[in-house]
């Protein structure tokens, strides 16, 4: 595996398609479905007339209220039908349930059918990218639903190999039925193996196009190799930090490494 200059190929252009103005929509769960040891499915009924998500990396924001009025936190929608077995409109969310530490983990924790919650978005889509050899998506529990949705995206357009990271190790069940994946997913259990060290024996070439979502700390080394040492063009790239170690509500849109943002 070489170095690539940062020329070695043009920019991909990922196309946006924005939305109309988002509103809050105020939701009911319908059912809630343990789907592997810390991903639990959220079915919700209600509000969704219009709702649209066309994108891999679409959020929404699901609000909660704390003692100083409202908190909001991101969730990526994994599916939408406009006529579900509810014989209406349905949104699944799938979220990771680990306690009660924070507004969205409580919420998630307790949560019942019946129960309301409101959400707002997503705002608009960025599509993925075309024109790719190959694709290498990581992700722990926190970016399983976007990993899926990044893996039926690129099927049958770009081969999708997969890292998944974490202590969670029922995840690849989580991936059961995805189109598009081209392998069987290779599973990075921390800390048996270091996550930098299973991504550099991957057949990453200056034709790949990564995407990555997790624990921040985890990512910044990836980051990089990939941009530094590799040498990929930052259009090749898509790394979110999902959550941090010791922070609450980290923003995903910031950053991942603040002191060497570009």
């Amino acid at each position: 595996m070489g170095t690539f200059p940062l020329s070695a190929a043009g920019p991909r252009v990922r196309e946006v398609i924005r939305h109309e103005t988002a509103r809050r929509r105020s939701l009911r769960l319908l059912s809630r479905e343990p789907l592997t040891d810390t991903l639990v499915r959220f079915t919700f009924g209600g509000d969704l007339e219009g709702f649209t998500s066309l994108g891999p990396e679409d959020h929404v924001k699901a609000f909660f209220p704390v003692a100083h009025g409202m908190v909001g936190r991101d969730w990526t929608p994994s599916e939408f039908r406009p006529v579900g077995a509810s014989s209406g409109p349905e949104l699944d969310l799938d979220l990771v349930v680990h306690g009660d530490a924070g507004p969205a983990t409580a919420w998630a924790s307790r949560a019942t059918p019946g129960d309301q919650l409101e959400i707002g978005g997503p705002r608009g889509s960025r599509l993925a990218p075309s024109g790719f050899g190959n694709a290498l998506l990581v992700a722990d529990a926190t970016g399983m639903p976007a990993l899926r949705r990044w893996i039926r995206a690129l099927a049958g357009v770009t081969p999708v190999h997969a890292v998944l990271f974490g202590d969670d190790e029922s995840l690849p069940g989580y991936l059961d039925g995805t189109e598009g994946l081209a392998a069987t997913p290779q599973v990075a259990s921390a800390p048996r193996y270091d996550l930098l060290e299973v991504l550099q024996a991957q057949d990453v070439t200056a034709d790949t196009f990564v995407w990555a979502a997790g624990e921040a700390n985890a990512l910044i080394p990836v980051r990089r190799w990939l941009r530094r040492e590799l040498g990929l063009p930052k259009e090749h790239l898509s790394l979110h930090g999902y959550w941090k170690q010791g922070v609450a509500g980290l923003d995903h849109h910031a950053p991942l490494d603040p002191s060497d943002p570009e």
